[in-house]
């Protein structure tokens, strides 16, 4: 046997060996980790979840909160440096 013949039998087996085990990988995947629509995973309490929601919008309110709060010391800033530093000459 020449060596062309073993190499094309090696990457027969190989392709086939890989091919099986893509099959299988995405058969474990449909088995075991498939989803039915509008169903949470068993180990999320809905209590839970709607706690966490709860918390998730009180942080976005704090957070908005907090960008007005920086976008109102940023103008106070820079009306303050206008008004502290003169123009230079020939610039308006």
């Amino acid at each position: 046997m020449d060596f062309f013949e073993w190499a094309l039998k090696a990457i027969v087996v190989f392709g086939a060996g890989s091919f099986a085990l893509i099959v299988a990988g995405l058969g474990v995947k449909l088995l075991f980790f498939r989803r039915r629509p509008g169903q949470l995973p068993e180990a999320v309490d809905p209590e839970q979840f709607a706690g966490v929601y709860d918390r998730l919008l009180a942080t976005e309110a704090r957070v908005t909160e907090l960008e007005e709060r920086l976008d109102f010391a940023e103008r106070m800033l820079t009306e303050a440096r206008a008004k502290a530093s003169p123009q230079l000459p020939g610039r308006a």
